[in-house]
Parts: C-alpha cells; sequence; structure tokens
C-alpha cells in the first residue's frame, strides 16, 4: 500500500513533541475511533492519540525519535482504513459526493424491483400462474443484483477489511444483512415459493446509503468554523521581490523571512510583522471583536486577519500549518475527540454490544426456526432486522456530535476550547478566581490624573520621542509631535536641551514620591519649577462589571487573586462591587488557595494570564485564559478567549451548561433506542426496511440535536 507522506504537515509542540492532523476515510462510529486510539497506544512515542468521531479526524502526538509518521499511517492502514494529512475542501467533498452514484443505483433498483413486487402481490390475488412468477422473481433478481454488489460494496469492503482484523464495526452486521436477504430470497426463488425479499434487500441499501449521505452532511455543517478558519489564509499573496517588484503567489507557498504587500481590503496571508510605519486591521473573523485594530512597526500580524487601512509592508513570520490560525484550528479540532465521564460508560456499553447483537440474531434466528416452526426465509428476516436495528452507533456519537458543534460554535466567536472536557467541568463549576492584572485589566496603562493643558503638552511631546510603555500611553493619550533633540538616559528618563525632564520621581525632582493609590507614575519638571506627576491605570477590560454581574446571576462566585498591591486590587474590584478579593499573593499562595477550595467541595474555574498563574491555572476544576496570556498559562488553560472584552466568559459557560444538556438527552436517547429496539426485532415486529430507517434515524437524530445548539 502506497502511504501519503506526512512530513510538511508536522508541527513541533511547546513539548519538543510533533503533531499530526490527519483524516480518516471508512470510519463510521465510535467504536472505529476506540479501536484506532487502542491501536496506536501500543505504539511506542506515541503522547497522545485522539480520534474525533463527528470529523473523522485523528490528532496525534509522537516523539520522531522513537515513532516516525509513517508507522501511524501503517498502523491505521493495517487496520482497515484509508488515512491521509488533513485534505483540501475539494478533495473531501469529492469522496462524499462518491456516495451519490451508489445511491442513484441502488434508487433506480428501488423504482423498478417495486414494481415488481406489485406484480406478484396482485398476482397473488388473481391467477397468475407458478410459471410468471418465477419470471418476475427472477427479474426481480437481476435488479438486486448490481445493487447489492455495487452500491452495497460501500459496507462489504469495510465490512471484510474489519473482519480480517479481527474487529466488529456497523458494517459488518449491515453486510451480514444485506447478503443475507440477498441469499434467502436466492433459495426461495430456487424452490418456486412464492414470496422473495430482493425488494428488501435493495431498500435496506437504498436508506442506510441516504441515511449516510444526511450524515455526512450533518458532519460537515457542525465543523464548519475551523476549516473556515483554515480557508482565511488559503488564497493568494503578492510577494515583494528583491528588486521591489511584486508578484502574485499562492499564500501556502510563504515562508518565514518573505516580504509581502497587503493592499487594502485583503487578508494577510501568514503570521508576519508590521514593517510599514502603522496599519489597521480587522481581527473579527478570528477573534470576534468588531472594531479595528491599530498597529505601529514591529508590532505582530495575524494571518487571516484583514487590511482595514492603507496598503501594508510586512515580513512573514509563520505560514500555512505553523501560523497561529492554524494552531487554532487544531485545537478546535482536537477538543471534539474528548470523551466524557458519560461517553466512557457508553463506549464501554458499546464495545460489549456488538458481539451481544451478533449472538442475539443468531439466537433470533435458531429460535424462531426450531422453536416456533418459522420458515428459513422468515427467521433470516428476524436475524437481518437485530443485526440492523441495534447498531450502537448513536451512543457512540453521542458527546463527539456536540462537542465538536460546541467548540467549532465558540470559536466563531474567538473562544478556543483546547479540551472538550472543559465545557462538562466548566458546567459543573461554582466558584471562579480571577487573577487581576493582564486577565481583568488590559495590556495598556490609562492616563489616570494630569495636571493642566499647557504643562501636559510639553510631557507629551518629549514622551512622543521614547518607546517606554509609560511614554507611549503619555504620548497616546495627549497626542503631540515629538520635540528635537530629546536625550534618553535608560532606567532613569528623558531631557530636553532646555533641561525638562520626564522620568521617575528621583531623576526629575529628588526623592519626591506620589500616594499611594496603586496607580503606576511617571513625572515632569521644567527647569527650577516643581514636579508634577502624571498617575496611569490599567484599565479594565471591555464588559468587565456586566460579566461579573453575569457570573452572579449563573449562581458563581467571584473571587479575585492578585499578586498586585491591596489599593490596585481594591480599586479594579470596586469597579465591579467584588467584595471578596486578596491582593499580594504569591504563585504558590493562589495555589493553595484554589487546593482549599477544592477540599472544601467547590469547583473552581480559573481565569489567569500570567507565568505566576499556571500552577493555580493547572489545579483548578477548569481553567481559562485570554490570548494575551503567557505560553504557561496558555498551556495550563483548558479556554482562550481571543478578544480583549470579558463577556465571551458568559457566553462559554453558558454553552458549557447547553452542552451537558444536549450529551445527557443524545445518550438517554441511545439507551432508549437500543433498550426497545432489539425486543422488538426478536419478536419480529421489525421488518428488516424498517430497521434500516430505524437504525439511520437515531444518528441523525444525534447530530441534529447536537445542531441546536445555539
Amino acid at each position: 500500500m502506497t502511504l501519503p507522506s506526512p512530513a510538511p504537515h508536522l508541527r513541533k509542540t511547546a513539548s519538543g513533541l510533533h503533531s499530526l492532523t490527519c483524516t480518516i476515510d471508512g470510519m463510521k462510529c465510535g467504536q472505529c475511533a476506540l479501536a484506532i486510539e487502542r491501536s496506536l497506544a501500543r505504539l511506542g512515542g506515541v503522547a497522545s492519540a485522539r480520534v474525533n468521531a463527528t470529523t473523522r479526524r485523528l490528532n496525534i502526538e509522537i516523539d520522531r525519535a522513537v515513532t516516525g509518521p509513517e508507522q501511524v499511517f501503517e498502523t491505521v492502514a493495517e487496520l482497515g482504513y484509508r488515512i491521509h494529512p488533513f485534505p483540501e475542501a475539494e478533495e473531501e467533498a469529492s469522496r462524499e459526493a462518491s456516495l451519490l452514484v451508489p445511491l442513484a443505483v441502488a434508487g433506480f433498483g428501488l423504482m423498478n424491483i417495486m414494481l415488481f413486487s406489485i406484480s406478484v402481490w396482485a398476482g397473488l390475488a388473481t391467477d397468475m400462474g407458478a410459471d410468471t412468477r418465477s419470471l418476475f422473481h427472477w427479474a426481480s433478481a437481476a435488479v438486486a443484483a448490481p445493487v447489492v454488489v455495487y452500491s452495497a460494496s460501500v459496507f462489504h469492503l469495510p465490512a471484510i477489511a474489519a473482519v480480517r482484523n479481527g474487529r466488529m464495526t456497523m458494517d459488518v452486521p449491515i453486510s451480514i444483512a444485506i447478503l443475507a436477504t440477498f441469499a434467502a430470497s436466492l433459495r426461495e426463488t430456487l424452490h418456486g415459493a412464492d414470496h422473495t425479499y430482493f425488494d428488501a434487500a435493495v431498500s435496506l441499501t437504498f436508506f442506510l446509503l441516504l441515511g449516510r449521505i444526511l450524515d455526512q452532511f450533518l458532519r460537515r455543517r457542525s465543523r464548519s468554523a475551523a476549516d473556515n478558519l483554515r480557508a482565511l489564509t488559503e488564497g493568494n499573496a503578492f510577494l515583494i521581490r528583491e528588486d521591489g517588484s511584486t508578484v502574485e503567489i499562492a499564500a501556502s507557498a510563504l515562508g518565514p523571512g518573505d516580504l509581502v504587500h497587503v493592499p487594502l481590503g485583503a487578508r494577510i496571508p501568514a503570521d508576519a510583522v508590521l514593517l510599514s510605519d502603522h496599519g489597521e486591521v480587522d481581527e473579527s473573523a478570528i477573534t470576534g471583536e468588531s472594531r479595528p485594530r491599530f498597529l505601529r512597526a514591529g508590532d505582530a500580524l495575524t494571518g487571516g486577519s484583514a487590511n482595514a487601512g492603507a496598503a501594508l509592508r510586512a515580513r512573514v513570520t509563520a505560514a500555512g500549518a505553523a501560523s497561529r490560525l492554524a494552531h487554532i484550528a487544531d485545537l478546535a479540532d482536537r477538543a471534539g475527540s474528548h470523551r466524557g465521564r458519560q461517553q466512557l460508560l457508553a463506549d464501554r456499553f458499546a464495545r460489549g454490544y456488538g458481539p451481544f447483537v451478533t449472538g442475539a440474531a443468531a439466537a433470533g434466528f435458531l429460535g424462531w426456526l426450531l422453536l416456533l416452526d418459522a420458515q428459513v426465509s422468515e427467521a433470516v428476516m428476524i436475524a437481518v432486522a437485530v443485526l440492523v436495528v441495534t447498531c450502537p452507533c448513536a451512543a457512540g456519537l453521542a458527546t463527539p456530535a456536540v462537542v465538536t458543534r460546541a467548540g467549532n460554535r465558540l470559536l466563531a466567536d474567538g473562544i478556543i476550547v483546547r479540551d472538550g472536557g472543559a465545557l462538562e467541568r466548566l458546567a459543573e463549576a461554582t466558584d471562579i478566581v480571577l487573577d487581576k492584572t493582564g486577565t481583568l485589566t488590559g495590556q495598556e496603562l490609562v492616563l489616570d490624573s494630569c495636571p493642566d493643558a499647557r504643562i501636559s503638552g510639553r510631557a507629551g511631546a518629549i514622551a512622543a520621542s521614547s518607546r517606554h510603555p509609560l511614554c507611549v500611553a503619555l504620548s497616546r493619550a495627549i497626542r503631540r509631535n515629538p520635540l528635537p533633540g530629546v536625550a534618553e538616559f535608560p532606567g532613569r528618563g528623558l531631557e530636553t536641551e532646555d533641561g525638562e525632564r520626564l522620568g521617575s520621581a528621583a531623576f526629575v525632582g529628588g526623592d519626591r514620591e506620589g500616594p499611594d493609590d496603586g496607580l503606576a507614575e511617571i513625572w515632569y519638571a521644567a527647569p527650577g519649577a516643581r514636579p508634577v506627576r502624571f498617575g496611569f491605570s490599567q484599565a479594565v477590560r471591555p464588559g468587565f462589571a456586566e460579566t461579573v454581574e453575569g457570573l452572579r446571576r449563573r449562581g458563581l462566585r467571584p473571587l479575585i487573586l492578585s499578586g498586585d498591591t491591596p489599593s490596585a486590587v481594591a480599586a479594579v474590584a470596586g469597579k465591579a462591587g467584588i467584595a471578596d478579593w486578596d491582593a499580594g499573593r504569591s504563585p504558590e499562595e493562589k495555589l493553595a488557595q484554589i487546593q482549599s477550595m477544592a477540599e472544601r467541595g467547590k469547583r473552581v474555574a480559573m481565569l489567569g494570564d500570567g507565568l505566576n498563574d499556571a500552577p493555580a491555572l493547572a489545579a483548578a476544576h477548569v481553567s481559562l485564559s485570554p490570548s494575551s496570556a503567557t505560553d504557561a498559562a496558555q498551556n495550563a488553560a483548558d479556554v482562550i478567549l481571543l478578544g480583549e472584552s470579558l463577556l465571551p466568559l458568559l457566553r462559554v459557560i453558558d454553552v458549557a451548561r447547553s452542552c451537558r444538556r444536549l450529551i445527557a438527552q443524545n445518550l438517554a436517547f441511545a439507551a432508549v433506542y437500543n433498550i426497545l429496539s432489539l425486543p422488538l426485532a426478536l419478536a419480529g415486529m421489525l421488518t428488516p426496511l424498517a430497521a434500516a430507517i430505524l437504525m439511520s434515524s437515531s444518528s441523525l437524530l444525534v447530530m441534529a440535536n447536537a445542531l441546536r445548539l445555539r
């Protein structure tokens, strides 16, 4: 077997491992996903292997020194599945469209075979002779044969591969049912019986194929958000050559170090650093923020965002699978492979249910044949109905369908769910711990206090000459052209040719100190004049007060734990009426507080962004971070909020609770379906056609219920 080359799709993770995302063809249910995961787990050097039964994608992390991607591909291929790196949308759509031809053949056969069946049924009530009836039966066999051989090969080929590898998948009983119905009908035809079941074999194939196509449509809808993100950088880019000319190339051909030109309104083709003096970008497709972001030279550009201002010039830092956008989409795919506590119980049930159903079908056949004196054909039809109706695929899709839908809906709002289990845990949270600096407050400093306009204007003109954070904040608040001849003394401040100074209190006027109000400060002094203080605070993130009120309405108690000073923490807590706060906390103390709350039965969610928050984030029942967080905090977090506003926090809590409710509904439905369908089939109350419709409908209802998530 020729295996595709996965090398271009490998990405190195923060832990030093390599990550690979693949699509698996031939996988039909949760049992297939479990079989693939168990086989890959037995390979050395596999840190994790998650298969999403809804999107049919494998996300695996490997140590290349122990296991290469080729071994991963070979292991999956040996199980009877076709595996390839994440495909282009056109390739995937082509594979789905390939089912339409077998469906058309089955539909044509169904229409014609029903004419023969109606003729036979009418003839039994009139004077049709045995020879004429036999002729119609053989005509039905001729029409059914292409359907059973060609159209039903969609089920036969995967079933053969599964049996060859000692596995039981949903295709095995379906294939057996179709072949058994056709064989029983041939037997009845050879013996001159009044009734045959060729129409049942064709109907069974047609409706199962129709259900599979509808299932693919629902799966495609559930994963569209992550794919749409990837598509944002799939267009063309304008590459700037060494001679200054530009040429249009595919964005996928870009590499680190390339210079690109981005016209007004165009998408930024890759992650890059801005070389132009300033720029304005629209990141709403990524972060959900509707306001454009203003940039200066040296600021980072995210691939997929749109240029909302003048044409830009930028240098590429990462492209394709290595870009931030691809990483976000991969996280969304990976989250859907989570199996919660309820789903693990359903998986264990499904593992034992397959052999049990096969035994039940055999027992039903023998019981009706030997104990109830049924005809062989009748006993075969009952066994076929048992095999078809009792597929446990609805239970296998119960959690992945909902989690995948939830992850992609949240991704469209600028929320990354790194672990599908986070939604289950977030729905259980009773308290939420909030860090202050960088989490409740933004990264930008805001001028809080300043003197009269003349002094402010002079200070703003001096500040415009420096990139120091306080000077940048001052020049942003008081826009002035920079003064010429300003000298900078690193760590101290700025001085003009006339002797004006801007900087620390010691630099401009001795040891004078400002009030203890928690504000960052910078001082200005003219020669012989008294120093003047400018105070800066970190502005709270948009939606802070509304978010805290929303948390209370949802039954979550907010608590601020910060390492900042009491005055600074009190000022932020007061803006949203948070009475429970604690300042001056070290990372060890934050961790101890989280652990203490857990010991008291609290299920704590934590929102934090700094390196000092990483231990507490890891210890929390569920953890969240803003996109501005340090790598350590983001690696410890289960959910990442991409935008500046805190309001998406309420959104993810609501979705998590809806997600839990829908999963419970799906699992309850799957349990009731399987409990009721088996006795009905064994009692002879379901025909194979009715069983096929019920089985397909059960999976479709689970997928449709997941799409109800809003």
